[in-house]
């Protein structure tokens, strides 16, 4: 796949992702402050990048009391090439938790993006 069709690609399955995603729980996303976001954000590419399946890595947001880990669940290639991770991800935010499955593919600029 050419990298201009699998970024217009990824962008599709991102918006379609962060739609469903939060229909389970929106609260519990929407809950999240901005450096709750960052700091997940950071940690969901520092895990895929570099974590074992079944490896969990932990954040903790000290401003807002929010945390959150993330397991790599699945590592594997996709038909056109691209490696891809199946993950978990667990929020605590506000007294309320939940438990999310997303899946991820490495663009050609070394980012995971979820699908």
């Amino acid at each position: 796949m050419r990298p201009h069709a699998l970024a217009v690609t990824i962008a599709a399955f991102q918006l379609t992702a962060c739609a469903s995603l939060t229909a389970g729980d929106p609260a519990l996303y929407q809950g999240l402050a901005e450096s709750d976001v960052a700091l997940a954000s950071q940690l969901v590419q520092t895990t895929l990048e570099n974590a074992p399946d079944g490896a969990t890595r932990r954040w903790s947001n000290r401003h807002t009391g929010h945390s959150g880990e993330v397991t790599p669940l699945r590592t594997y290639v996709s038909e056109q090439g691209y490696f891809c991770r199946d993950y978990r991800e667990e929020l605590a935010v506000a007294g309320s938790s939940g438990r999310f499955y997303h899946t991820a593919c490495r663009d050609d600029a070394a980012r995971w993006a979820w699908l």
